[in-house]
Parts: C-alpha cells; structure tokens; sequence
C-alpha cells in the first residue's frame, strides 16, 4: 500500500474546486466556431417549474438537518455525487424581451437563527449551497431554451398554414370556367372555318416557295475552252517479257528469222491507276504540244540478234544487244584492224621495191 492510499482524506479536501472552475476561462472556438457550444444536458429541457419547486423545497427541508456539526469521517459519507455534465451541439439561445420574475432564494423563509447557524457551518456545507445555486441556474436556462423552442415552432407552423391558404387561393383564381360541350353541327361548322383557314395558309405557302425558287442562285457553267484532269482506275495490261537469246544458236536457225516475245501472267483483280488530260478545244491541244520539235531517234537494232539495243560500244560506234555480241564486235573490229595493218606493210613493200629499182637504173 502507497502512503497516498493509505493516508486519511482532508476535511477541506477539493474546497477551491469550485472557485477553480469559475474562474476558468472560456476557449474561443466554443463560443465562435459554428454559432458556439453551449454547456447544456439534455435532461435539463424536459424538468419542468414543479420539479424545481420540488428540488427547492427539499433543499430547504435539508438545510437545518445540515447546520449541525460534522465530522471530517462523516462529510465523505454525505457529500453528493456531482451530475456528470454532458456536451452537445446547440444553436445559440436569442435572449428574449422580457425578463422573467426571480425567484425567492430558498433561505428566504428560514429564521434568523438557523440562517446564523448555516453560516456558521463547515465549508463542505457551503459548498452544497453553491451546487444548489448552480442547478438553479441551469435549470432557468433550460426553461427559457425549451420556451423559446416551442414559440419558434408555433410560428413556422403559423406561417406554412398562411401559405398553404395563399397558394389554395391562387388556385381558385386560377382555375377557368369549364366550357360548353358542342353538338355535332356546331363542330361541322367550325370544321369548315377551319379548312378555309387551312386553305388559306397553305397557298401562301405555296407562293413562299416559289419566290424563294426565283431567288435561288443557279451555278453557271464554264462556256468557255478548258482543259480537264481525270483519274480513274483500270486493269493492268499484260507486260512482253524480252528474252535473251544464244548467238550460235541463232546462226544455226534460218537468217532473218526473229524470237516470238513471250507474255508475261497477270493476275485478273489487279488494278492501276491512269490518268487522262482532255482539251475541249484541238487548238489548244497544237499550243500546248507544238510539233516543231526533234522527234526521237529511231531504236537502233542490233546487227546481230536482231533485238533492239540496249548498248553501244564506245570504241566502233556500233550498238549492240547481248555480251556475245559485244564479243563477236569486238573480234571483228580486230581482225580488220589486222587485216589494214597486213595490207599496208605490202603496200610500203611494193614502193620500197619500185624505188630501188629507179635508183638502179
């Protein structure tokens, strides 16, 4: 056991408590933060004024019992549990205009002596007395809270009522007197009102469209000459595959006779695209492709294959198709080559021959 379990209670224990409590001040954000928090139990808005008539008079019956002297062991016993304050939301309370009676202290009635008595009591018996005053308190609080509440309430229902009135009222303004239900030959006739005005509008209507058909701006087209682009497309021409062919084996088959071109396979979905140019006038067609120019040359044949060229030797000037060709050419040139160098040593032979004779004679 501690000595602070084990020591005895103080007879003034817990006397500056209240005076603590009161001299406490007030945190800002209790009393400005969503309109304030206001220290209020539940319990205390549903007392009424004869609970409290009740509270003081049993109040006043304890008074003498507690003028008596006590001891220290006996006010543990008789002190009265604190009611545990519970904290909740609420809006802030609108004072009202009117004050409302005080009430007569609870000492009022009592004589002189015994008054001289409780005065001269112990300090645990005046604070009873402050705790008494503070219920009091709190209980007119709660009653001017709970009073203010109900007159609130009595004043919205008042007006929803007043505008519920407002609002049959102007229905009833509002409403049109129902009308007479028409026989058969008072609908004919409106019906053959009705068809001429139906008449009417739509030739009006008709007229409408054909002014607006007048007005309408028509495209004019290009009278004069032009010249128009197309782009279209066709399916693909079959291509001549060239083919090249042995030279000996050539020359073994007829002269003058050429190779059949052979055409290529293609497919028969496949498509290309052409383009075309059309002139509306021949005129301009001469203007735009003059025929004063170089027309192109000929394709040379080559004198060996009978194939057009695609080549020409650089040092002959002679075109050719195939690299046997190219051979047979070159094999050639050389062998006239030789042939004109042959010849000119028996030409320099005979003159070399003529003048030796001259000299002899």
């Amino acid at each position: 056991m501690s000595l602070v379990q084990s020591r005895e209670k103080r007879a003034n224990a817990g006397s500056k408590m209240h005076r603590l409590l009161a001299e406490e001040q007030e945190d800002e954000f209790y009393t400005t933060t969503y309109g304030g928090f206001q220290d209020e139990s539940g319990d205390d808005e549903y007392s009424s004024e004869e609970s409290d008539a009740d509270s003081s008079s049993d109040s006043d019956i304890d008074a003498p019992e507690d003028d008596e002297p006590i001891s220290g062991s006996d006010d543990e016993g008789t002190k009265r549990k604190r009611r545990v304050m519970t904290k909740s939301y609420k809006e802030p309370a609108i004072k009202p205009a009117s004050k409302p009676a005080l009430k007569k202290s609870p000492t009022s009635h009592i004589p002189r002596e015994k008054k001289e008595k409780s005065t001269t009591g112990t300090p645990s018996v005046k604070k009873r007395k402050h705790s008494s005053k503070d219920d009091s308190s709190v209980r007119k609080s709660s009653r001017r809270s709970t009073i203010q509440r109900v007159n609130e309430f009595e004043i919205r229902i008042k007006e929803r009522e007043t505008k519920a009135q407002i609002s049959k009222q102007q229905k009833t303004k509002r409403k049109v007197p129902e009308m007479r239900r028409l026989t058969q030959e008072e609908l004919l006739v409106e019906a053959k009102i009705t068809e001429k005005k139906n008449l009417h509008s739509l030739y009006l209507f008709q007229q409408l469209q054909e002014e607006k058909k007048k007005t309408k701006v028509f495209k004019k087209a290009f009278m004069g000459p032009f010249i128009r682009f197309h782009s279209t497309s066709m399916p693909v021409e079959p291509k001549i595959q060239e083919v090249d062919v042995n030279v000996e084996k050539v020359e073994q088959s007829q002269s003058g006779s050429t190779h059949p071109a052979t055409r290529g396979k293609t497919k028969s979905g496949e498509k290309c695209c052409r383009n075309f140019i059309t002139y509306s006038e021949p005129q301009m067609f001469k203007d735009s492709f003059p025929r004063g120019r170089k027309r192109a040359p000929p394709k040379q044949l080559c004198p060996i294959t009978r194939y057009p060229a695609r080549y020409v030797d650089p040092v002959t000037g002679i075109a050719f198709a195939t690299k046997q060709a190219f051979k047979i050419i070159r094999e050639t040139y050389a062998s006239e080559i030789e042939a004109a160098m042959s010849g000119e040593t028996k030409h320099r032979k005979s003159k070399g021959s003529t003048s030796s004779k001259e000299e002899g004679s």
